[in-house]
């Protein structure tokens, strides 16, 4: 089971790329040499201050920087890292999630260590300007050193995750081992540091590192950004053994599941009132409807899917669980799919931006005492606190979530409840005072 998530920094934590490029740049300028554009420069990061620079030199200077004079290096990169420093978030913000993802982390009694290339005084100085600081346990950087005073090596070599590793077990008085441990990062130097170790990996091929360099590395995972990883904790935290083929499908290939609070919330709700009929409008590859068929012998569930790779992954699923004759798969648009019969429970948890379509479409399916129980209203958080993301396409979907959440609020037709549970649920039901009225 997974316990201790090390992360890099660049590229995973933070999107800091433009301000690094600056810096780099504003030091050339002061020594008279060429500016880099800033895209080149991003390239160069990955492997420590001294190497960034070197790099950029080269770039600058046409190969003619000779990197030998090691007392001028060595003042340009001091004055780089003093201007940096100074001027640390510019532009660097968090990546989309991040935030809430090492909050869960904490909240789950998870280590989290950073293990980064950045001078320490200037990540630490980020970090706490972006409030996550304290959601770190131990940060190895390339300053640290070990008991003897030694520092310890950098990337790829897995000197850092095992210096990391020990320190959290005498912090914390616990014996954590290798297969404990999750090595998340943006570049091929993280993924091998981890491998060299002998740790689980996820590479995050939407941070600033060369992607196609990353994938041939071939991590355990693979996700676009590290947040994404929030949806699998709970399946992280079993033993590997323990994990299903479906858990272990949507590890493998980035599909998202409920996390357990959620499932959890759903199935209780699902036993308690005695629901026999469900309709879930998104299946991804079928584990939440596993999940409520196996609650009693009596339950139906009837759930659509759009995409056909998924289709079929649920298909198998259901037909590999005994569960084909009580689950009904459709493939096509829930949007124009038309869906017979009542429901108790309509469980929506597809496209977020369709979700008012979604409820007004299959809402006369309700049954007389359903609900319409709708899935990730907090979105990592987001929901609460934009300034969580800036990237356009997602600060776009958090509004169109809002939007729905002020459509329900204000839906006199039901009476909607809102739940803290998993990435916020709400449950709405049928306001019988309305009814009562038009009687």
């Amino acid at each position: 089971m997974t316990e201790l998530y090390i992360f890099d920094c660049d590229g995973v934590i933070i999107d800091s790329g433009e301000d690094i490029a600056e810096a780099v740049n504003e030091t050339f300028r002061h020594f008279g040499y060429w500016p880099v554009p800033t895209e080149k420069i991003i390239s160069f990061i990955g492997n420590g201050a001294r190497t960034l620079i070197i790099r950029a030199l080269k770039f600058s200077t046409k190969n003619h920087f000779d990197e030998s004079k090691t007392e001028k290096l060595a003042e340009i990169i001091d004055w780089y890292i003093q201007y940096y420093y100074a001027h640390p978030i510019v532009k660097t913000r968090l990546y989309a999630g991040i935030k809430n993802f090492l909050r869960v982390l904490k909240e789950k009694n998870k280590k989290v260590a950073m293990l980064t290339n950045k001078p320490e005084k200037i990540a630490r100085k980020i970090l706490e300007q972006l409030d996550v600081l304290q959601h770190f346990d131990f940060i190895v950087a390339p300053e640290t050193t070990d008991d003897n005073g030694k520092k310890i090596n950098q990337k790829p070599s897995p000197d850092g995750i095992q210096f990391a590793l020990r320190k959290i077990n005498e912090k914390y008085g616990i014996s954590l081992a290798k297969e404990n441990v999750i090595m998340i990062g943006d570049s091929k130097v993280d993924i091998q540091a981890g491998k060299s170790f002998g740790c689980k990996t996820v590479a995050c091929r939407g941070g600033l590192g060369n992607t196609e360099e990353l994938l041939s590395e071939n991590a355990d995972f693979c996700f676009s950004v590290a947040s994404e990883l929030e949806k699998f904790i709970d399946i992280l935290s079993e033993d590997d053994r323990e994990q299903t083929s479906m858990q272990k499908f949507a590890l493998k290939n980035e599909v998202p599941i409920m996390q357990d609070e959620s499932s959890g919330f759903i199935c209780d709700y699902i036993l308690k009132n005695n629901a026999k009929r469900i309709l879930e409008i998104g299946t991804a590859i079928g584990y939440s409807s596993v999940k409520f068929a196996k609650l009693r012998d009596d339950i139906q569930v009837t759930t659509i899917e759009i995409d056909p790779e998924r289709f079929a992954a649920a298909k198998r699923n259901f037909e590999a669980a005994g569960l084909s004759d009580r689950i009904e798969i459709i493939f096509g648009d829930a949007l124009t799919e038309e869906i017979q019969g009542k429901f108790d429970v309509i469980f929506i948890d597809a496209a977020k931006a369709q979700y008012i379509k979604f409820f007004e479409k299959f809402k006369s399916n309700l049954s007389e005492n359903g609900v319409i129980i709708s899935d990730n209203l907090s979105f990592h958080g987001m929901v609460e606190d934009l300034s969580l993301t800036h990237n356009y396409s997602t600060i776009k979907l958090v509004k169109k979530i809002r939007k729905y959440i002020e459509f329900l609020k204000g839906n006199k037709d039901f009476e909607t409840e809102f739940f803290k549970v998993g990435d916020g649920i709400s449950v709405s039901k049928k306001n019988r005072q309305n009814k009562i009225k038009r009687l």
